[in-house]
């Protein structure tokens, strides 16, 4: 822990490292002439007017400090303190900078932009046990329901040593990422735990092609700030950039993009680790099995260690929104939004608990000048505010009403015009709770053909109420058919339901998820859409089978390429596993 975290007002008041917002500033001269004020009458009537002179030194070097650190803010140094000794103007000039003229918007010589984070919020390598001196390690995801003890944790650092040691390795493998999957598609119990991270390196770029090759440890934020430079955009992502890119083509991951779909529509080629350690080139043309096996596969097949990637332009894209009944959104997307040559991102929220009414969110293409200052989203130290309205609105009585009709409106007031880099740059920070020891907060997602959006959205909002479903928000996507993976959600075209919710991590708060899950699940599967696989394993054999009816050709392709069954997860360990000897001997 850095010293500023355990020290705060130490670290703000006497030292003169690092830089001091404006608004800072101004709390802290608050702060310290106060203080200034009440040990001074105190020392004054207490013990005497000479004991006050203990405190000038103090406040002195407080004033220095912060000063020092203020004017680090607006790119100078604290040595401009001595233009005070210039009669008039120096005193002035001071004022002002220190006082009232905004800091650099991005990082300078003196560190970041204040209250800004190094870097997106990152999961554990695996948490040690106490007292125990052996290689075991629980892996878990950003829920903190699986944990999984896996044997050890290794994290190579080359495509070479990862080879080497999947074929060295007897026992079983599970891989990992940034494990921001949230049901055990990371681990399975006593297996050796390959973490990908160490491979993130961009190996190879073209701007003019617009394409760009990488390991599958790199993360899209890393991928954002090297080719943001360059006036280009990855093509298909989540909407949050924590991810890695193994872990979203693992997935077959979507975001917000119109005229878009599942990850896979941007992947030109991948490099496969198999199960015997031999590496595997696969694209839409040459080792096809293997490409659409692998890309949505979950690891079923093996670990995907490169991939090249199209991407597009970074443009300016402006927020316009509209409110609506639930009823009126199909044909409002399709009037407005499914073929708009503008529209670059787009979701519709739906309001709980009535689930009657929608906001619809487009960020369309525009010349206009940017709102924001910065390229790329900047990241904060913590997110009080937001933490402060996730339990309001899941917890308080009226929260969600709280929400729908007085957040919201204020939130979508003015005028917004970002990056599309900016747009499609969240961290997962901002979703964190204070604690997830006593509840939690979840993702699951379903896929419906768009002809019948309204059958399940009538039936999603039914088995919500009826289970007092604590839900915060569903966000509906938009998305075109898959081109052909053996595990594809949009085998049309789909909107997606993106519903997040809460949970108390008590046993018996998880089977009454399980149940409703399982209807949900059923509920989809009758408008001939299906659930998405990253998130907790509810879903029974059958139902799993219904909503990807080719899993069987994975599972026969797993059973050639992967016959001991080395590659492991909570996921194969469910559905694949059980049938394992029987049908695949």
């Amino acid at each position: 822990m850095r010293f500023k975290q355990k020290l705060p007002v130490t670290y703000l008041l006497f030292t003169f490292n690092g830089r001091l917002s404006k608004g800072a500033y101004w709390l802290a001269s608050l702060f310290y002439w106060f203080t200034f004020y009440v040990l001074f009458n105190a020392l004054w009537f207490g013990i005497g007017p000479k004991s006050t002179f203990i405190i000038y030194p103090l406040l002195f070097w407080a004033i220095m400090a912060t000063s020092v650190k203020r004017l680090h803010d607006t790119g100078k140094s604290g040595y401009w303190l001595l233009v005070v000794l210039v009669p008039v103007i120096g005193p002035l000039w001071l004022i002002y900078h220190l006082g009232f003229r905004t800091g650099n918007y991005t990082s300078n010589k003196y560190g970041r932009v204040p209250g800004t984070a190094p870097d997106y919020h990152k999961n554990d390598e695996g948490k040690e046990i106490p007292h125990l001196k052996t290689e075991e390690r629980i892996i878990d995801d950003v829920t903190k329901l699986n944990p999984v003890l896996v044997d050890k944790v290794i994290r190579p650092k080359s495509i070479q040593e990862l080879c080497e040691l999947v074929n060295s390795t007897k026992g079983a493998i599970s891989i990992g990422g940034g494990r921001f999957s949230m049901g055990g598609h990371t681990a399975s119990p006593h297996t050796t735990h390959i973490d990908m991270r160490g491979l993130n390196q961009v190996l190879a770029f073209s701007k003019e092609e617009k394409l760009i090759k990488v390991q599958a440890g790199i993360r899209w934020c890393d991928i954002q700030r090297y080719i943001d430079p360059y006036d280009l955009s990855v093509k298909i992502k989540q909407t949050y950039a924590n991810f890695t890119v193994g872990g979203a083509l693992s997935v077959n991951a979507h975001g917000r993009y119109m005229g878009s779909g599942p990850v896979v529509l941007s992947v030109r080629t991948i490099d496969v680790v198999l199960a015997d350690g031999s590496l595997i080139h696969a694209s839409l043309t040459e080792n096809k099995e293997i490409f659409f096996g692998t890309i949505g596969g979950y690891n079923a097949l093996g670990i995907i260690v490169q991939a090249e990637l199209e991407l597009t332009d970074n443009v300016a894209v402006k927020r316009v929104h509209q409110k609506m009944k639930v009823e009126d959104y199909k044909q409002y997307f399709f009037d407005h939004i499914r073929n708009n040559p503008k529209a670059v991102f787009h979701n519709g929220d739906i309001y709980p608990p009535q689930y009657k009414r929608v906001r619809a969110v487009t960020w369309e293409e525009t010349d206009e000048k940017p709102t924001v200052k910065t390229r790329l989203m900047p990241l904060k130290e913590s997110y009080p505010v937001e933490r402060y309205f996730l339990w309001a609105f899941t917890e308080r009585p009226l929260g969600k009403p709280y929400r729908e009709f007085v957040i919201d409106p204020l939130l979508y007031r003015g005028k917004k015009i970002h990056w599309r880099n900016y747009e499609a740059g969240y961290d997962v920070a901002e979703l964190e709770p204070k604690s997830r020891t006593n509840s939690t907060y979840v993702l699951l997602e379903y896929f419906v053909p768009v002809q019948r959006f309204e059958e399940f959205e009538t039936a999603m909002a039914e088995i919500f109420i009826r289970h007092n479903v604590n839900v915060l928000n569903v966000s509906i996507r938009h998305a075109k058919a898959d081109p052909g993976t053996y595990l594809a959600w949009a085998r049309e075209e789909v909107f997606a339901f993106v519903v997040y919710y809460k949970q108390r991590t008590d046993a018996a708060s998880k089977n009454k998820v399980a149940v409703w899950t399982r209807e949900l699940a059923d509920a989809v599967i009758a408008v001939n859409g299906t659930y998405y696989l990253p998130y907790q394993v509810h879903p029974t054999a059958e139902q799993f089978h219904k909503a990807y009816p080719n899993a069987y050709k994975l599972f026969e392709l797993k059973a050639k390429l992967d016959p001991d069954y080395k590659f492991r997860n909570v996921l194969w360990d469910t559905y694949y596993q059980p049938i394992l000897k029987e049908t695949y001997a």
